[in-house]
């Protein structure tokens, strides 16, 4: 994959552009936020059904884009924006539907392992969609960091054998698709249409397919949904896991390689891992710190990449809309 196919235009967007090394310390933030997001979800979850949980969690962020950015909306043609958000809708919803499922029958650590075996799927969706083969680095560097993301995820305590595959492995496998299907229709799409509103569309529709699921299926909500620790975890997953991630993701991934902005979302697991231990003090493992190791490892690899003559060739035609990082190829 060529720098010019790999990399996002910047200049096909309204708004300024961002640095490389800006958008993948947005991406770090973002895997920071979802990471520690997997407590509140679980902390959420033993209480709320799952699709009032995510319709709640969604559509109070819809509302709360609406109002904050209700000025830049109004300039957007919304209109133009219903089948993009109905795309990334859909893959959203079934992502979380699939992966939640999941999480209702297999421990936490092997949802979470087979949760971002996505970032091994995208290269394979992105040559789907481009014709164009993924770079044996980053399909390398996303193997290195599954392998690492499993000692990070498993290492914590999880029960059940790695080559056992029930029916919560399957769903949560599902869910991965989708969620890598997810990352490259936003990779092309926020290269045409404004984030910010290709997103308060995504949510807009998702939630409406939550709502449409809680209602058909879990009943009315309780009174006793209304405690503070619930409030307060709805706070976080709503300005914090939704608007801000998703916002960071979808402007982010303008600037970075889908492939490599892959790699980078999936140490989400190790957040996850680290809010563990700071509160609930989980003490680590050898397997976990092999796997932080194996983690780091891959996203140098996603990084670095040798000049080659053919790349000194190329030198000048790299120097318009792309950045000159010697690893975007």
């Amino acid at each position: 994959m060529t720098e010019q196919d790999a990399a996002a235009k910047p200049g096909t967007g309204k708004g300024r552009a961002v640095s490389p090394h800006v958008a993948r310390l947005m991406l770090l933030v973002n895997a920071a936020v979802w990471g520690s997001g997997y407590t509140i979800i679980k902390h959420i979850q033993a209480t709320v059904p799952t699709q009032w949980m995510m319709a709640i969690r969604l559509s109070s962020a819809a509302l709360l884009m609406g109002v904050i950015f209700l000025p830049r909306l109004r300039r957007v043609a919304l209109r133009r924006l219903v089948v993009p958000g109905i795309i990334l809708a859909l893959t959203y919803w079934l992502g979380f539907l699939f992966q939640l499922k999941g999480l209702e029958t297999i421990a936490p650590g092997r949802n979470a392992f087979l949760t971002d075996t996505y970032c091994v799927m995208v290269p394979f969706l992105v040559w789907a969609v481009t014709r164009r083969r993924p770079n044996w680095r980053h399909m390398l560097a996303a193997a290195v960091c599954i392998i690492g993301i499993g000692f990070v995820s498993l290492g914590g305590g999880a029960s059940m054998g790695v080559l056992e595959i029930g029916a919560g492995d399957v769903y949560t496998i599902i869910g991965a698709f989708f969620f890598a299907a997810n990352l490259v229709a936003v990779g092309t799409l926020a290269r045409k249409f404004d984030p910010v509103a290709l997103m308060f569309m995504e949510f807009v529709f998702v939630s409406l397919l939550f709502l449409a699921g809680a209602v058909l299926f879990d009943g009315a909500p309780r009174p006793e949904w209304a405690r503070w620790d619930l409030i307060a975890g709805f706070a976080y997953l709503v300005i914090g896991s939704t608007i801000v991630a998703q916002i960071f993701q979808t402007v982010a991934i303008r600037y970075v390689p889908t492939s490599q902005a892959s790699i980078i979302l999936s140490t989400e697991s190790i957040f996850g891992v680290l809010m563990s231990v700071v509160f609930y003090g989980e003490r680590l493992t050898a397997s976990t710190v092999s796997g932080f190791t194996l983690i780091f490892c891959a996203i140098l690899l996603s990084e670095l990449h040798p000049t080659s003559n053919k790349g000194r060739r190329n030198k000048g035609r790299r120097s318009s809309g792309t950045r000159r990082d010697p690893s975007r190829s």
